[in-house]
């Protein structure tokens, strides 16, 4: 306590020159923060994680009391939603001598799947000019919802050969959505109006933004392959949102 009797307790967390604060909690021996604080583990600094309780003053804080974890004795949170394990550690001085007062934290080393990921703080030094920089609010990836998009690629009709004169036509379909590609196989139906009656599967995540690009390629010779007409359907997001019927698409533009 301070000579007025009060103690303004807060906590510092700190890893290298990474540090968060907790909130300041007025005349208090007892507070209760519930504060998470993030580190990156890609960009770790220090090898121990120290953990200072500090008495709100003007002019210069008082030390009250700390605590150093070694990060290689943090245990792995696998599922990532199982329950956490808060413990109670004696506070120790600057000298590492046993003080008064105790300090209840759960460590654990996690993931952005955490729950508690979206709610934590934490400084982020590699981005900042100065390091000591505290409460800043961590940056959230938000995993992206996926879907399964179906394509049945049924028929083709009034192809056009690149020649004419040839009385087999070997054709294929060819489906890009994104950096994702599939392919039928060969119609077994060697003309103009070729068979497929094949299924191929995607898989595509929101926003929708990626076109669903289409050729019909012809197979001159192993290893020699000829586009005889391609096409790019917009609006994937359409598509997914509810039942589709078979749609013929006519007249893809030749390239």
């Amino acid at each position: 306590m301070d000579v007025s009797g009060s103690l303004d307790p807060y906590v510092e967390v700190k890893l290298g020159n990474y540090k968060g604060t907790t909130k300041h909690l007025v005349k208090n021996q007892n507070p209760t923060w519930n504060q998470t604080f993030a580190f990156s583990k890609e960009r770790l600094q220090a090898n121990f994680l120290e953990v200072t309780v500090k008495d709100k003053d003007i002019g210069k804080d008082d030390f009250v009391g700390r605590l150093v974890i070694d990060i290689n004795e943090v245990p792995t949170r696998v599922p990532p939603d199982s329950p956490l394990a808060p413990q109670w550690y004696r506070l120790e001085s600057k000298m590492g001598e046993k003080v008064k007062g105790e300090i209840m934290l759960a460590v654990w080393v996690g993931t952005q799947a955490d729950e508690a990921f979206p709610e934590a703080w934490h400084s982020d030094a590699h981005n900042l000019s100065h390091q000591d920089l505290s409460n800043t609010r961590s940056k959230v990836y938000f995993s992206p919802k996926l879907y399964y998009l179906r394509l049945q690629v049924i028929e083709a009709q009034d192809l056009v050969p690149s020649d004419k004169t040839r009385g087999v036509l070997d054709s294929y379909v060819k489906v890009r959505l994104g950096n994702q590609v599939r392919v039928t196989r060969p119609s077994q139906v060697k003309t103009i109006n070729p068979v497929f009656h094949e299924e191929l599967m995607f898989v595509a995540s929101e926003p929708f933004e990626d076109f669903l690009t289409l050729s019909v390629d012809e197979r001159l010779e192993p290893g020699k392959d000829e586009i005889l007409g391609s096409m790019m359907i917009p609006g994937t997001t359409s598509l997914m949102s509810r039942p589709i019927s078979a749609v013929t698409f006519n007249h893809p533009q030749s390239t």
